[in-house]
């Protein structure tokens, strides 16, 4: 069994270890941001010319829609370029209704997952329905058009990129 006294001395021992600890976290903090104080004009205006040709790639895209049609995207240069689908989302503009209708006309396993216990319907079962039982149930899914896409595919460099480009955001 440990003493007070042996209890007091680790007690400074772990102290003056944390103590070394965050002075070398402090001095790496001061290194880098010593280090990244120089480059940050270039970084913000390289953000800056990200931000522009990034503009003007999304205009060229959207006047050209017909040069997407198949395949949808193209990587070029590591980006992926061009048109996806976005998920859209679920209208219901009479749910007791759609409740009686999917009760009448899908199977009883199937209307368990898209009516919840409260008597709602599950949207996101449905919003996986063909066209046609959405149309027989009285149900509209919109925002499901496309719309341009501009994605790099991420590398360390570019994540280490992104990092620095949020601090920088924040610093400002």
């Amino acid at each position: 069994m440990a003493t007070m006294t042996d209890i007091e001395k680790l007690t400074r021992d772990y102290a003056d270890a944390r103590a070394f600890l965050a002075g070398v976290v402090t001095e790496l903090q001061a290194e880098l941001e010593r280090v990244k104080h120089p480059v940050l004009p270039v970084i913000r205006k390289a953000v800056g010319d990200v931000g522009e040709t990034h503009a003007k790639l999304k205009a060229a895209l959207e006047d050209s829609p017909m040069l997407f049609t198949k395949p949808k995207t193209q990587t070029i240069k590591g980006v992926r370029v061009g048109y996806m689908k976005q998920k859209g989302k679920v209208v219901i503009d009479d749910e007791e209704a759609v409740i009686a209708r999917i009760r009448k006309l899908l199977p009883e396993a199937q209307q368990e997952l898209m009516i919840n216990v409260k008597e709602s319907v599950y949207k996101p079962s449905v919003a996986d329905l063909t066209v046609t039982d959405l149309k027989r149930l009285g149900i509209t899914l919109t925002d499901d058009e496309d719309v341009v896409m501009i994605k790099p595919v991420d590398t360390e460099v570019d994540k280490l990129v992104n990092a620095l480009l949020k601090e920088v955001e924040q610093a400002a």
